[in-house]
């Protein structure tokens, strides 16, 4: 079996929420590079992700069947969940685990770019995400 490199300068950049016309105008300034997928990792995704001044992760959200973790290398996102809104530094780790309504998501406030890995596992069958603050209401995949 033949070993999968990459180089993330190689990688494609995706921006805002990549097949969705409409989203929020906030998802412009996210840009994500998925590292995972690159080299044929199946069982959790790790991305690259910056966000720009102003920009949001996504939509306050959690995940039915999805454990997710981040760290920020870089800048000073602002992770707004149930219990609040919390400044996180470069050095921060984040879990969220699977099952728990926990409704999260990272603005950036500050002047500079944020960079941060975000760690999500896959697993198979069905996975169900919930958007509070939205209208269209849980997400099957």
């Amino acid at each position: 079996m033949e070993t999968k490199l990459a180089r993330i300068s190689d990688l494609p950049v995706t921006t805002g929420l990549p097949g969705v016309a409409d989203a929020d105008v906030r998802l412009s300034g996210k840009h994500e590079i998925r590292l995972a997928k690159a080299v044929g990792i199946t069982q959790f995704g790790v991305n690259l992700v910056t966000l720009d001044p102003g920009g949001m992760s996504s939509s306050r959200h959690w995940h039915m069947a999805e454990d997710e973790f981040l760290y920020i290398l870089t800048g000073t996102p602002t992770l707004i969940d149930e219990n609040g809104h919390h400044i996180l530094g470069p050095g921060a780790i984040v879990g969220f685990p699977a099952g728990q309504p926990n409704a999260h998501h990272l603005l950036n406030h500050s002047t500079a770019p944020v960079t941060m890995i975000v760690v999500g596992s896959r697993k198979p069958g069905e996975e169900t995400i919930y958007y509070p603050d939205d209208d269209f209401g849980p997400i099957r995949k």
